[in-house]
């Protein structure tokens, strides 16, 4: 079996660029929402989407986002797409609650993280990518066991992406999947 690392570095390169985000600053905003961590404050990033139609496709998922120095930050599902979980959201001016003429760019478990990346690290930028099942089946497939063993799960795309993501979460270190906190015991969100 390869390294984890080199595992997912296999799927990053089958996966297709969807969005990049080279920045953060302008006005503090909220989601316009009524309770909850979620709500922000938060700054405006500069992103691109890089593939529409990969951005608005529907149907399970498994998403990386990768950062400019070759470390993997985050990985995660998105049952319904990618869009679902990289949404635009409603934007609400922190200071003043009006309406924001633009949606803002939102993700609600990687945020914090980017944000904070992005404010400390001059010519940090990030890309989400985003691989389906079937092309996922064919890095599994390519990559042989344990892996491979995730292959009867094809039929169901859902629980594919979810195996493969928990397989990630449960390798994380300072190089892989370092904001992901739910699923690999390390609940104090620290590493």
């Amino acid at each position: 079996m390869s390294e984890p690392i080199e595992v997912v570095n296999r799927i990053w390169s089958a996966a297709t660029p969807v969005i990049s985000i080279t920045g953060i600053g302008g006005r503090w905003w909220k989601r316009n929402v009524e309770k909850g961590a979620r709500i922000g404050p938060w700054l405006q990033a500069a992103y691109q989407v890089l593939d529409a139609a990969a951005w608005r496709a529907r149907g399970p998922c498994l998403y990386l986002v990768g950062a400019n120095d070759g470390g993997l930050r985050c990985v995660g599902i998105s049952r319904n797409g990618l869009r679902h979980r990289w949404r635009e959201s409603p934007a609400l001016d922190a200071e003043t609650g009006d309406r924001l003429p633009q949606n803002q760019l939102f993700h609600s478990q990687c945020w914090r993280h980017l944000q904070k990346e992005l404010l400390e690290t001059a010519q940090r930028a990030f890309v989400v990518r985003s691989i389906e099942a079937e092309p996922l089946c064919d890095v599994l497939a390519s990559v042989g066991p344990p892996l491979s063993a995730f292959l009867p799960l094809r039929e169901d795309g859902e629980s594919l992406v979810s195996a493969v993501e928990r397989w990630i979460c449960n390798r994380r270190s300072d190089r892989l999947a370092r904001w992901n906190v739910a699923m690999t015991g390390n609940l104090d969100g620290n590493r």
